[in-house]
């Protein structure tokens, strides 16, 4: 979608009627805008939908080995 939209950023902006001094000057920031749009609409539309009780329904294992304590070096 960003390249289609892309491509026709810079079709269009080539097709005014206005010869501009630096063509790369009003080409650049077109599509920064058009970029941050698409990636805004992209966002909107393939949204990953992940349910909130996630962290609750994942549980830790607990380990059932008995731990050993060092007293010092060596034990």
């Amino acid at each position: 979608m960003t390249l289609i939209t892309g491509y026709l950023a810079i079709y269009g902006v080539r097709q005014i009627p206005y010869d501009f001094p630096n063509e790369w000057g009003v080409i650049i920031p077109v599509l920064i805008v058009v970029y941050i749009i698409t990636t805004w609409i992209d966002g909107l539309i393939f949204k990953d939908e992940t349910p909130e009780s996630t962290p609750a329904t994942v549980k830790k294992k607990k380990s059932k080995k008995a731990q050993k304590k060092s007293n010092g070096f060596g034990d």
